[in-house]
């Protein structure tokens, strides 16, 4: 196995810290053992002798599999090879060179799923998981990863990628903090007030104007309300009366932030309610066991519940990162066997000490559930299982989605800060047309 690791970027930093927050790391590679796969009905060797090159970034995901790549070599006499860079490097080179139409990498992580499915870079992975030279059913259990996860990776019925790694909104709260943890929206604004004393904002939430940041919180409260960002046919749907009323409420909540919160991206949110003065903040679930932690201010205070409802409807948004294999590879079922491997049961379970992963089974692991609480990670688990990708699918999947969230984005902020909300949906919904067409 070669491995190549250049110096981290910016944005892989910030992916760096969040994989500090999301798991302890103590599995290994020797917690995997070659019986967990010899028991699947097919021939690990049938491509020994292969080599595979992946293209993947530093995120803790990559982080994971590096210790158990060995397993995998030694289990298929497949070899492996990858460069660990930082995600401002790794994705242009990758997008680069699927557009170049290079026959590597074989395997690669998914930046931007819509953009990869319209240009034909994935390699459609049904008529793999009927193979049965290449796949076991009984064994594999693809209906054990979400379903939301993999409707996600779905084009025109295609499953063009396989999820590795599964999150869902939340709400953070200090138990010890509030009193009674609100289930509706209406409930969240009279428990942000009554925690708001001292040195304790009652919530916080993203309210940097960037797309990359306060569009996926904000999805949790205008989903919730039935809004959506575009629509199943890729029109915009910004300015519609849902995501007026949501952002409304947003902007309310955002009253009982700490000061310059409207400019805060998720770090400095997570900072807050890591120190101990924020009592309530809406985010990714992914981020549970490090503000649980031993130094944490919150610990054992710090707990998780679902999105409060709009008239008993629930519904935070999500994010799956996805894997899938290069259409232009030469080596596809061989790339097959190791994504196969790497989202299988066996794997996940021991990977879910190191990153939230995209199986419910892996979801049981003891360890893994103590790090957040075992309550903390059925209450997780249960909303994965349930939560709906849609309105999230149709934003985020979309190829000029990033023109799209930076207007959105914009919008938010402004609003947060004094403006009105319908005025900025509707300058945010006028830039939409424009860039959508």
């Amino acid at each position: 196995m070669r491995i190549i690791k250049t110096k981290i970027g910016i944005g892989a930093a910030l992916l760096a810290l969040a994989g500090a927050l999301l798991m302890p790391t103590t599995a290994s590679a020797a917690d995997l053992k070659d019986a967990d796969f010899t028991n699947a009905k097919i021939d690990w060797k049938q491509f020994s002798g292969t080599t595979l090159e992946l293209g993947v970034q530093t995120h803790p995901w990559m982080v994971a599999m590096e210790k158990y790549i060995p397993q995998f070599e030694r289990l298929t006499g497949i070899k492996v090879k990858y460069e660990l860079l930082g995600e401002d490097v790794a994705v242009p080179k990758i997008k680069q060179q699927l557009a170049a139409g290079s026959k590597t990498p074989d395997v690669f992580m998914v930046n931007a799923l819509g953009q990869a499915a319209a240009s034909g870079w994935l390699e459609p992975l049904d008529s793999y998981l009927t193979d049965t030279k290449l796949t076991d059913p009984d064994w594999y259990k693809v209906n054990d990863i979400f379903a939301g996860g993999r409707s996600l990776a779905t084009f025109n019925k295609k499953l063009l990628a396989m999820p590795i790694t599964a999150e869902v909104q939340v709400l953070f709260v200090r138990t010890d903090l509030v009193k009674k943890v609100p289930k509706t929206m209406e409930e969240l604004l009279v428990a942000a007030k009554a925690a708001t004393k001292g040195k304790v904002s009652g919530f916080s939430t993203r309210g940097n104007p960037s797309g990359n940041e306060v569009p996926w919180p904000f999805g949790g409260f205008a989903f919730a309300n039935g809004g959506e960002y575009l629509d199943d046919n890729g029109k915009p749907k910004l300015n519609s009366a849902a995501n007026i009323k949501a952002l409304k409420t947003y902007a309310s909540l955002m009253k009982y932030a700490p000061k310059g919160a409207s400019n805060w991206a998720w770090v400095e949110n997570q900072k807050a309610m890591y120190n101990g003065t924020l009592a309530m903040f809406p985010d990714s679930s992914a981020f549970t066991a490090g503000l649980r932690d031993a130094k944490s201010a919150g610990k054992t205070n710090l707990n998780v519940f679902p999105m409060p409802s709009v008239n008993g409807k629930s519904q935070g948004n999500v994010w799956f990162w996805t894997a899938g294999i290069n259409s232009k590879s030469e080596n596809k079922k061989a790339a097959w066997l190791f994504l196969q491997w790497a989202t299988s049961a066996p794997v996940t379970y021991e990977s879910q000490l190191d990153v939230t992963t995209a199986r419910s089974t892996a979801w049981k692991n003891p360890l893994a559930a103590a790090s957040m609480g075992q309550k903390n990670a059925d209450v997780i688990a249960d909303t994965l299982a349930k939560v709906e990708t849609k309105a999230m699918a149709n934003a985020w999947t979309n190829a000029n989605w990033p023109q799209v969230a930076d207007a959105l984005g914009r919008a938010i902020n402004k609003t947060i800060t004094g403006g009105d909300a319908k005025k900025e949906l509707d300058k945010a919904q006028a830039i939409a047309v424009k860039a959508l067409g």
